[in-house]
C-alpha cells in the first residue's frame, strides 16, 4: 500500500488555526479536505437542517406534490414501492410514517428479492390495483420501468418514480414523472441516497400543505440509516442528514429501533456511522438478502412489542445465515484464485448455480477490495443469471453494462456497484464484452493508496483531539476518516484472530506507556514472533470503544511499515 502524505504547508496550517480559533490538528484536517474559506468552514462544521436545498429545485416537483395532495384530498390510497435493500426499505417506511401523520392514506410494498427481483413489475402492480391503490410512488427504484409504468397507467394507476440510480435514456422517458438528482438540471446535489430523495419529496409535500417540518425531521434517523447504508459521498445534504439523524436516533420515535439498539447494547452511547454500518444495517439487510424484505419495512412501522421482538429474532437468524453463506462463497472463490496460474488478472467474472444471489454482492465487494480489480459474480438458477458487480476507481461498471444492454434482461446501479439479470446463454458473450471494455479502459492494477493527514504522536491523543475528529465526521466517500502517522513504535502481546488469522490485536508501546490497538486485514503482514525485534511506523486513527458499558481508547491501525528490523540482524 502506498502512503500519500498531505502537502498542505505548515505555515498555512498555523495561520488558519489562529484565524479560525481551532487547534492545529483540526486546521490541518479541514485544509486537507479543501475547507479553506470562512463560508466553507461554517457549512462543513455546522451542517444544520436550515441548509437543506429547496426541494422545488427539482424540475417537476410541483407535479409530484400535486398528485400526492390530490390523492390526499380525494381519500385515495397511495402505495410506496421500495427496493429490498436498506436504502429502499428506509426510504419507503420514512414516507409511510411521515405521510400517515398528516392524514394521507398510504401503504407499502417491498418486493421479494428471490421471487420478484429488482424494479417495478406487473405482479406488484396487480397487487396494488387489487388493494385499490391509485397512486404508486417508487423509492430507490423504478428508473428503468417504462413498460411497467405504462401497464399501471392502463389500469388507472398514476406512478411517481423517485430514484437516485443512473438513468438510461430511452424512448418514452419524457412521459415518466421522475424525481432523480442525477436526472435533474436544476437540483445541484447529485449524490442523495434513495432515502434522501424520499426526504426531498416529503419536504415538498409538507411545505405545500403548511405542515411543520419539525414533525418531518423527527423521523430523519430512518433516512440517515438508508443514507449510511448506501455508501454515498458524505458531503453537502448527506452530511446534514447524517448529523441530524444521529442526533434524533438517541430519542427515536421508532419502537423497533429502540428495541434493536437495546439488543445491540447501543442505547447508552452516542451512535456513530460505524455503529450503523457494522451493526444496524447488516441486520436490516439480512432480511432482504436471506429472509423476506417486507419484514424489514414492518420493523419500522410496527408498534406491537411481540411482533417487533419476532422481527428482531428473524433478523438475527437471517444475519447468521447470511454470514455463513458469504464466508463459504468467499472462501470457495479465494481458494480458486490462489490456485490460478495467472495472478496478474485484470478482472474476475465467475458464475455458479450453488451461490445464493442475495449474498454475492458482499462477496463481490470483499474480493474487489482484496484484489483491487472489478468483480462480477453470477448466481445461476433456471436458465437465468443474477449478477452483482463491484468495480474500482477508474472503471465505471455501470457504463460497461450499458454498452451491453442488448444482452441483459435488466440492469441498474451506480458507477462502482451495479447488477444485472441475463439469460445464461448470454453469459459467455457478456464476459467477452466485459473483457474487451477492460482492455479499452487501459486501467492497470494499481497499488492502493492510503492518504495520511499528518504526523501525530500517540501519547498526545486527548479529549480535545477526539472532539476535533468528531467535528470532521461523518466519514465516508469524499470525506475519508483522518489517518495519522506515528514512527518507531513497538508492538507487545500481539495475537492474530479471525478467519485465516486475517486480523491482529496488540499493545503499542511508546515512552513506557501501552495503548490497546487492533488491525483488520493486516494479519498476513506481520510475523507473530519476529515483530518482537522490530519497530514500526504506524498509520492509524484513535477511536472510542465500548465494552460492557465501559469506554476506552483504542488505536485502529490502518497500515504499518517496518522501521528498524533487528529480527533480520539477529536471525540471518
Amino acid at each position: 500500500m502506498l502512503w500519500e502524505y498531505s502537502d498542505v504547508a505548515e505555515s498555512l496550517v498555523d495561520s488558519k488555526s489562529r484565524e479560525w480559533h481551532v487547534s492545529k490538528c483540526l486546521s490541518r484536517l479541514l485544509l486537507n479536505r479543501g475547507i479553506n474559506t470562512d463560508d466553507r468552514l461554517k457549512d462543513f462544521l455546522n451542517p444544520h437542517i436550515d441548509k437543506f436545498r429547496d426541494p422545488f429545485d427539482f424540475e417537476r416537483m410541483n407535479e409530484v406534490v400535486k398528485k400526492i395532495v390530490d390523492a390526499k384530498e380525494k381519500g385515495e390510497k397511495i402505495f410506496v414501492y421500495g427496493d429490498y435493500d436498506v436504502d429502499g426499505i428506509t426510504a419507503a417506511t420514512f414516507l409511510v410514517l411521515v405521510f400517515r401523520q398528516i392524514g394521507i392514506d398510504v401503504d407499502y410494498y417491498i418486493p421479494n428479492r428471490m421471487e420478484e427481483g429488482y424494479g417495478l413489475d406487473r405482479k406488484a402492480i396487480n397487487y396494488i390495483n387489487n388493494k385499490k391503490g391509485r397512486l404508486v410512488i417508487t423509492v430507490d427504484t423504478g428508473v428503468n420501468s417504462i413498460e411497467d409504468v405504462e401497464y399501471a397507467n392502463r389500469l388507472g394507476i398514476d406512478v411517481i418514480i423517485t430514484d437516485h440510480h443512473k438513468i438510461i435514456k430511452e424512448k418514452g422517458d419524457e412521459q415518466l414523472l421522475i424525481i432523480n438528482p442525477k436526472f435533474s438540471e436544476g437540483y445541484q446535489f447529485k449524490f442523495l441516497a434513495g432515502a434522501g430523495v424520499a426526504l426531498k419529496v416529503a419536504q415538498a409535500v409538507y411545505m405545500t400543505l403548511g405542515e411543520d417540518l419539525d414533525k418531518l425531521y423527527q423521523y430523519i434517523d430512518i433516512v440517515m440509516i438508508g443514507t449510511v447504508a448506501d455508501v454515498v459521498p458524505m458531503i453537502d445534504e448527506n452530511r446534514i442528514i447524517i448529523r441530524k439523524g444521529l442526533e434524533v436516533i438517541k430519542k427515536t420515535k421508532v419502537k423497533g429501533l429502540i428495541y434493536l439498539m437495546k439488543y445491540l447494547r447501543l442505547q447508552n452511547k452516542d451512535i456513530t456511522t460505524t455503529d450503523v454500518s457494522f451493526f444496524i444495517s447488516p441486520l436490516l439487510n439480512s432480511l432482504g438478502r436471506i429472509g423476506t424484505s417486507k419484514v424489514g419495512a414492518d420493523f419500522f412501522i410496527n408498534e406491537d412489542d411481540f411482533e417487533i421482538y419476532n422481527i428482531i429474532e428473524e433478523m438475527k437468524k437471517s444475519n447468521k445465515k447470511r454470514r455463513e453463506l458469504e464466508r463459504s462463497i468467499f472462501n470457495e472463490i479465494d481458494d480458486e484464485i490462489q490456485n490460478m496460474e495467472e495472478k496478474n488478472f485484470k478482472y474476475l467474472f465467475l458464475k455458479s448455480s450453488k451461490w445464493h444471489p442475495g449474498v454475492i454482492g458482499v462477496v463481490s465487494s470483499r474480493l474487489s477490495i482484496k484484489y483491487h480489480v472489478p468483480v462480477v459474480l453470477v448466481a445461476i438458477k433456471d436458465g437465468v443469471g443474477k449478477a452483482s458487480c463491484r468495480s474500482i476507481e477508474g472503471i465505471n461498471i455501470f457504463n460497461i453494462l450499458r454498452e451491453m444492454a442488448d444482452k441483459l434482461l435488466r440492469f441498474g446501479g451506480h458507477d462502482l456497484a451495479s447488477g444485472f439479470i441475463a439469460r445464461t446463454s448470454n453469459l459467455d458473450e457478456i464476459e467477452e464484452r466485459l473483457k474487451g471494455c477492460m482492455e479499452i479502459s487501459g486501467k492497470k492494477k494499481e497499488m492502493k493508496t492510503l492518504r495520511i493527514d499528518g504526523t501525530f504522536s500517540i501519547e498526545n491523543i486527548d479529549e480535545n483531539m477526539l472532539k476535533d475528529l468528531e467535528r470532521v465526521s461523518p466519514y465516508g466517500l469524499e470525506n475519508e476518516h483522518p489517518i495519522f502517522l506515528d514512527e518507531g513504535l513497538e508492538f507487545e502481546n500481539l495475537k492474530k484472530f479471525g478467519v485465516e488469522n486475517r486480523h491482529f490485536k496488540a499493545f503499542i508501546k511508546k515512552d513506557g506507556k501501552r495503548y490497546s490497538a487492533v488491525a483488520f486485514d493486516l494479519g498476513s503482514k506481520i510475523d507473530e514472533e519476529g515483530y518482537k525485534l522490530q519497530r514500526f511506523d504506524v498509520a492509524y486513527y484513535p477511536e472510542k470503544v465500548y465494552y460492557k458499558g465501559d469506554e476506552s481508547l483504542q488505536i485502529r491501525i490502518k497500515d504499518f511499515k517496518v522501521k528498524d528490523d533487528f529480527y533480520n540482524i539477529f536471525t540471518q
